[in-house]
C-alpha cells in the first residue's frame, strides 16, 4: 500500500551553538496557510523528488545523521515538507494512491487544518526509556514557548556509542511564535545537558 507507513508519518506530523544554516527547498518563511496553488505545488514537487531527496529533510538542523547518529538534532515538519513526502509516495505507487484516495484526501485536509508546528528531535541515551520526560522550547526575542511533548518513539539499539537512539516530537501552536524569526530551539533530556540550536525560520518552508 501507499498507505500506512507514509500515512502514519503524515498523521504524526499533523496530529504531533552558533547559527545553523538549513538547506531549504525554496526561500521564504514557514507557510502556515497554504492556498490551493501552494498545496498543489507542494504535492507536485514531492512527486518529482528522488527517494534520497524525500529522506533528506530540507528543514533538518543539528548533526548530519549520515556522519553522527548521536550528535543530536531534529527536523521541522512543516506543512510543505509533509505534502512533499505525500506527493513522493503518490508518485511511487499511483494505482494504490487512487485506491487510497479518500484516506489521502483526509490526510491532506488534516495537514491544511493543522494549528501546530511539529519538531521531531533525534538523540541518544543509555537506557531504552532515555527520551521519556524530555521537554523542548522555542525562544524568540526573549519569549519562551514550551512545546507539548508526544510519547517518544521506541528506541533502537546502537552498535556503538550510547546504547540507544530515538525520537521525540514536540508541538508548538503556530499562534505562539513568529514563523519569520530567528529562533533558538532547545531540547532538555531528562538526563544530561540541554541541546540548543539557532535556526532562522525565515529561510525555510
Amino acid at each position: 500500500m501507499i498507505g500506512w507507513s507514509v500515512l502514519r508519518w503524515i498523521g504524526g506530523a499533523v496530529a504531533a551553538a552558533g547559527l545553523l544554516c538549513l538547506t531549504p527547498a525554496s526561500p521564504g518563511a514557514i507557510v502556515v496557510d497554504l492556498n490551493p496553488t501552494a498545496l498543489k505545488q507542494a504535492i507536485e514537487d514531492g512527486k518529482k523528488m528522488s527517494d534520497e531527496d524525500l529522506k533528506t529533510i530540507p528543514t533538518r538542523f543539528g548533526a548530519n545523521l549520515k556522519e553522527d547518529l548521536c550528535g543530536g538534532g531534529g527536523e521541522i515538519r512543516t506543512k510543505t515538507v509533509t505534502l512533499n513526502r505525500l506527493g513522493g509516495a503518490i508518485a511511487r505507487n499511483p494505482e494504490q494512491a487512487e485506491q487510497d484516495k479518500a484516506k489521502i484526501d483526509e490526510q491532506i485536509q488534516k495537514i491544511l487544518d493543522s494549528k501546530v508546528l511539529r519538531i521531531a528531535f533525534d538523540f541518544c541515551g543509555d537506557t531504552a526509556d532515555f527520551a521519556e520526560g524530555s521537554t523542548a522550547t522555542l525562544e524568540q526575542g526573549g519569549k519562551m514557548i514550551k512545546g507539548e511533548m508526544a510519547k517518544p518513539d521506541r528506541a533502537k539499539k546502537n552498535e556503538k556509542g550510547p546504547a540507544y537512539r530515538g525520537k521525540i516530537v514536540a508541538s508548538f501552536p503556530y499562534s505562539s511564535f513568529d514563523p519569520n524569526a530567528a529562533t533558538k530551539i532547545t531540547l532538555y533530556p531528562p538526563v544530561g545537558d540541554a541541546m540548543t540550536w539557532e535556526v532562522d525560520l525565515s529561510k525555510i518552508k
